[in-house]
């Protein structure tokens, strides 16, 4: 079997494309792929601790730390002490940063669509599936 014919190196080159795509699309609001990906995270799990999103995001604590001190500094982003616990710093999106990411996912979402148009519309539904199914089962181990 050729190294060209082995699912790790479709996956890993579409990732690249995607990554390029999504970079270029969301270049001109400021935002990175990855910024946007934690965005999208924090939104959906705030607050939320740094440590949790890297948890989330499969990254190192440093990692997160960096985009999270980004967007901070972008003013997309604040952290607070939790109530509960001070020595755990919360995450939450500002008014900005809710604003920039509904921006951000109009655009994600036509790139998608444009990225994807090769397929059918099952076929999409299909590789979510698949995609979503192979990713649960790797994180479950």
């Amino acid at each position: 079997m050729s190294v060209s014919a082995r699912a790790f190196f479709y996956v890993q080159q579409v990732e690249q494309l995607v990554r390029r795509r999504v970079d270029e699309c969301l270049q001109p609001d400021g935002v990175t792929a990855g910024q946007y990906m934690v965005m999208n995270l924090i939104v959906h799990h705030e607050p939320v601790s740094s440590a949790e999103l890297a948890r989330r995001a499969n990254m190192t604590a440093q990692s997160m730390g960096e985009f999270i001190k980004n967007l901070e500094a972008k003013q997309f982003v604040t952290r607070s002490p939790d109530p509960n616990n001070r020595r755990v710093i919360q995450v939450t999106l500002t008014p900005e940063g809710r604003q920039l990411l509904v921006r951000c996912e109009a655009k994600v979402d036509q790139a998608e669509r444009h990225f994807f148009d090769c397929l059918s519309g099952e076929e999409v539904a299909n590789l979510r599936f698949l995609l979503s199914r192979v990713r649960s089962a790797q994180l479950a181990q």
